[in-house]
């Protein structure tokens, strides 16, 4: 009897040896996006009122180095195809609309990594004249300044101005929000 209990447990484990074995868990893959290095440009949320509109600019400095920043960040408006608009754009939000906290003077500022500056493009949904056709963006392409890369933004809504055919855009001033260094949502590239 004694003889037949060991050699079903002989049996028994053999053949828990020769079950598969369990198959391993999988651990999770996690795919971050590489973080972005330099100037980082980002939209704000465009305010709507009885006609003019105005639209926040971010400037984070992502990268390891002090960012030098100094009058109006560099804009063009393009249309949905990402092609650009004949569309004047005015140093100064005061050329479009009276707006006192975007009246004030372009200056020179330095940005420590993590820090950020911020101006505002303001525009007006007006028709004036029936006979010239409304225009309507969908991106802006912005800059720090003239002469450096374009940073292509879709914007939150329609730039829709009407038949201006202008906006205007204000100085960059320093921020006392922390960056924000992740490629935005909104992202045109």
């Amino acid at each position: 009897m004694k003889l037949r209990h060991l050699f079903l447990l002989g049996i028994g484990t053999l053949a828990a040896g020769c079950s598969a074995a369990p198959a391993p868990t999988p651990q999770p893959t996690t795919t971050t996006a590489e973080r972005p290095h330099g100037p980082l440009i980002s939209l704000g949320r465009t305010d709507a009122a009885m006609g003019l509109r105005a639209l926040p600019i971010h400037l984070a400095n992502c990268g390891n180095a002090p960012l030098t920043v100094t009058g109006y960040p560099a804009l063009r408006v393009l249309d949905e195809d990402r092609k650009p608009i004949d569309v004047t754009v005015a140093e100064g939000a005061d050329s479009v609309a009276q707006v006192p906290s975007l009246q004030h003077s372009p200056t020179t500022f330095t940005l420590a990594p993590g820090q950020q500056a911020r101006a505002a493009v303001v525009w007006r949904n007006t028709v004036t004249d029936a006979t010239v056709e409304a225009t309507s963006g969908t991106y802006f392409d912005i800059a720090p300044a003239k002469d450096q890369p374009w940073q292509t933004r879709k914007a939150d809504g329609p730039i829709d101005l009407g038949n201006t055919g202008k906006v205007g855009v204000s100085p960059w001033t320093p921020d006392a929000e922390p960056a924000t260094c992740q490629q935005p949502a909104q992202d045109g590239a």
